[in-house]
């Protein structure tokens, strides 16, 4: 027996793995690199099942930790990990920093067995970070730190010795698809199962497990590969705040041994000061797996450029709907960027006017689209138009610029449009003339490169990840629901939303640019992605995969399909279905649309309209209606019954109540089938003076509205969660169903305690439903009034028999002008 209860000889396991030999002499160089030495008493504790009761556990502290953090010197942090890592002299946007030379390959581990897995404690770094002032001391039992090349790939199913002593024995692992647990468990470094003995009467069994000291540690051993530490040290992607890098702060581990169909755990992870996180122990294969491109730590390796080529290629030679998707005008933008490379390294970036005699009609180019952030980028202004003509400051270059010129050059392509960089900043007239333009920018660039992971402009689009903290690891191996795996489950798509949103995707004049742009290439916090009208691809599905719109038809229910359409899906299908003249044909698509928008956020109120008019007039071009400030003329009856997800403010946007631009909140449609249980209880009109208009915003902000006004008294009810819902009762005193003791409503924004509101009544059913608009009055006339929000409620059944209620019970019919 060796140290740490390694067994010498073959290590068994499963031969799709190609498990390699370690012999007595491997196995004692490696705990003698690792700084090891021999176990601590508490690492080799027996794991006998007690015969009465629980034994207790001893949770001191175990000597495992392989990694101290120096001080003073420059260790590569958790973001950088995560995130494309910086040089200090800016020389990765001049030549990026390309596949290093490989460190010895770890041995891949088998799922069975008692040999621990072996574990490199040399920390990784970029060669440009290296510090000059590493230190190799450090506290005993700590090995010097060196600083190796990144590998270029990875390898999965490699584990350290401590999560290899979890592999062997834990009950979680061991439990089979048909068996049953509960239980929970863990405290400071020790990792712990607490589950039922089916065996022995339900009498608990704890199984104990000696995990690393601090998340330093736990960060370095997924550095060296082992991949279970890679699935725990991951940042959680709902969560902005990355994990402490490289810190002598504790964590704790929970393995919870619950049985269900999907799986018979989970493990949770706690650091102090931050939320939890957990990786899910399931029973089915994983969905996602390390193939092609997706085993290169960089996301510019050469084997991804030309997996996008790859995409690119497929989609100009195949698609041709995409290829009908771009504008057929001979449309350049104003100005475009000129890039010049050589090899690997970006020489100069020239800022040219299309106008002369070097650019012919249609010349190929690509866009960017980007988050600016808060910070001072560089921009085109009246001041440096004269230099940028003649060659842009390379080093002032932000890095999604730089790593987009380059992406450009290595698609084939010289020429790149940047927002900031070909619109003349501070010229009030330039900004009005070029952002009217801007869609038909991107419906006619190539293609769109998205730096979907960047929260601003310095966030680049390159990345160095670790692909083994989103790719599943095998811990038990058998057939079919007999395999156990440990995933991650939550990886940043485009189509993401909610927490998981990614940082462009919450800017709202991104919006239209993934609409309009025929093809997008997404650069993401963890992978590259593609987006065509036709196809969707990224690497860890690489294959193109079909799109459903061609599923969508007039004459249906489409509201499934919106569901798994991307935004250019949904663009392309709207158009199609607008030559049949039909509103309810298409109003789920723009809904779609519409949601995603006010979902996003603006810098400038004043942008309202003109981040989304681009999409809006593309779609009122094939329409055979008009557009009254954001809403549908052909069925204005229904669009003005939009409501928010939660209360947002007013925007300082000259756009009517009664518009879903007048707020700045996330907005969804309702919707309600006349043809069976509702009907409508108001009547809709715009002004005459205002029908021959053909400005949207520039038509009136008025409506006329006939229709039941009835007095409510509001009242907030809190919960402690501090969600907050909005009540109300009738001032006529009538009674409500017994199920609703008081109306709901949602407020547009923050109701003031002071308004005096009233419901307005636009749809009823026979079940004396209603639903409507929540509006106040703001002129002592009360003619003309404004919309606040919206509203449902029921009245009690038993006031009026089996008979709709009667029209008194709102009043006489009135005419009210909203604005």
């Amino acid at each position: 027996m060796l140290p740490h209860g390694i067994l010498p000889g073959l290590v068994i396991g499963s031969p799709r793995y190609n498990n390699k030999v370690m012999n007595e002499d491997d196995i004692r160089d490696f705990m003698e690199r690792a700084g090891m030495g021999r176990p601590s008493e508490g690492s080799s504790k027996s794991h006998r099942r007690p015969t009465s009761q629980a034994r207790v556990i001893n949770l001191q502290k175990q000597s495992v930790s392989t990694v101290q953090s120096i001080q003073g010197s420059a260790l590569p942090t958790h973001t950088e990990l995560q995130s494309s890592p910086r040089s200090s002299n800016h020389s990765a946007n001049l030549a990026p920093d390309v596949l290093a030379s490989p460190e010895p390959p770890m041995r891949p581990r088998s799922s069975r067995g008692r040999a621990s897995g072996r574990f490199s404690s040399r920390r990784t770094r970029p060669a440009q970070q290296r510090p000059n002032n590493v230190s190799t001391g450090g506290p005993s039992g700590a090995c010097p730190l060196q600083t190796p090349m990144n590998r270029d790939q990875v390898k999965e199913n490699v584990f350290c010795s401590q999560c290899q002593l979890f592999i062997d024995e834990s009950r979680t692992v061991r439990m089979r698809a048909s068996g049953a647990g509960i239980g929970s468990g863990a405290r400071g470094v020790e990792l712990y199962v607490e589950s039922s003995d089916d065996e022995e009467q339900g009498e608990n069994v704890i199984e104990t497990f000696p995990h690393y000291e601090n998340v330093g540690a736990l960060q370095q051993s997924a550095m060296n590969g082992c991949h279970l530490c890679s699935l725990l040290a991951a940042p959680d992607p709902t969560v902005s705040e990355m994990l402490p890098s490289y810190s002598s702060k504790p964590y704790s581990l929970w393995v919870i041994c619950k049985q269900s169909y999907d799986g018979p755990g989970r493990i949770e992870m706690e650091v102090q000061g931050h939320r939890p996180k957990t990786t899910y122990i399931a029973y089915d294969g994983p969905l996602l797996r390390i193939q092609g491109s997706l085993r290169y730590k960089r996301t510019d390796a050469d084997e991804v450029v030309k997996l996008t080529k790859g995409w690119l290629d497929t989609c100009l030679n195949q698609h041709e709907v995409c290829r009908q998707n771009s504008s057929a005008e001979d449309f350049l933008p104003t100005r475009l960027l000129k890039i010049t490379t050589s090899g690997p390294f970006l020489l100069s970036v020239q800022l040219c006017l299309t106008n002369s005699e070097d650019f012919e009609p249609r010349t190929p180019y690509l866009a960017l689209s980007h988050c600016w952030g808060a910070a001072n980028i560089l921009k085109l202004t009246a001041s440096t138009l004269p230099t940028f003509l003649r060659n842009l400051p390379l080093a002032s270059l932000p890095q999604n610029f730089s790593d987009a010129a380059l992406t450009a050059a290595r698609l084939g392509y010289k020429y790149l449009w940047i927002d900031s960089l070909c619109i003349i900043q501070d010229s009030p007239d330039d900004w009005a003339r070029e952002a009217a333009s801007m869609g038909n920018v991107y419906s006619n660039a190539v293609c769109t490169i998205a730096a979907l992971g960047a929260a601003n402009s310095d966030g680049g689009c390159f990345v160095t990840r670790n692909p083994l903290a989103f790719e599943p690891c095998l811990l038990r191996d058998g057939e079919g629901r007999d395999t156990v795996w440990a995933e991650n489950k939550r990886v940043r798509r485009p189509d993401s939303e909610g927490e998981l949103r990614a940082p462009l995707h919450r800017r709202a004049w991104v919006v239209q640019e993934r609409a309009l742009a025929p093809r997008t290439l997404y650069f993401g916090s963890e992978m590259l992605f593609w987006e065509c009208v036709e196809g969707s691809a990224s690497e860890e599905n690489p294959a193109m995969q079909a799109t459903v719109y061609k599923h969508a038809s007039a004459r249906s229910d489409n509201t499934y399909l919106t569901s798994r359409m991307g935004l250019k899906s949904t663009l392309h299908t709207m158009k199609e279905l607008c030559r049949s003249g039909d509103w309810a044909d298409w109003e789920c698509f723009w809904w779609k649309m519409v949601k995603e928008y006010t979902a996003s956020k603006l810098t400038f109120d004043s942008d309202k309209w003109t981040a989304f008019s681009g999409l809006a007039m593309a779609v009122e071009q094939h329409a055979q209606t008009r557009l009254h400030h954001g809403l549908w003329e052909s069925n204005l009856f229904d669009e003005l019954l939009w409501k928010v997800f939660k209360p947002g403010r007013r925007v300082d946007f000259d756009a009517p109540s009664w518009s879903w631009l007048s707020v700045d909140a996330g907005v969804h449609d309702q919707r309600y089938n006349y043809d069976r249980d509702f009907r409508q209880a108001a009547t809709v009109s715009v002004p005459p003076s205002d029908q021959n208009s053909t400005n949207d915003l520039h038509r009136s902000k008025e409506l006329s509205v006939r229709g039941r006004l009835l007095r409510l008294t509001s009242r907030v009810a809190h919960f402690g969660s501090g969600k907050k819902e909005y009540k109300f009762k009738l001032q006529d005193g009538r009674k409500m169903h017994e199920r609703y003791t008081d109306g709901r409503w949602s407020p547009d924004i923050v109701p003031d305690e002071h308004w005096e509101l009233s419901i307005l009544q636009f749809v009823t059913t026979e079940w004396n439903e209603s639903y409507g608009l929540v509006v106040r009055p703001i002129d002592a006339s009360k003619t003309s009034w404004q919309r606040v929000g919206f509203y449902g409620m029921c009245w009690a059944q038993e006031e009026h028999g089996d008979q709709i209620a009667p029209p008194r019970y709102f009043g006489e019919l009135e005419t009210i002008t909203l604005t």
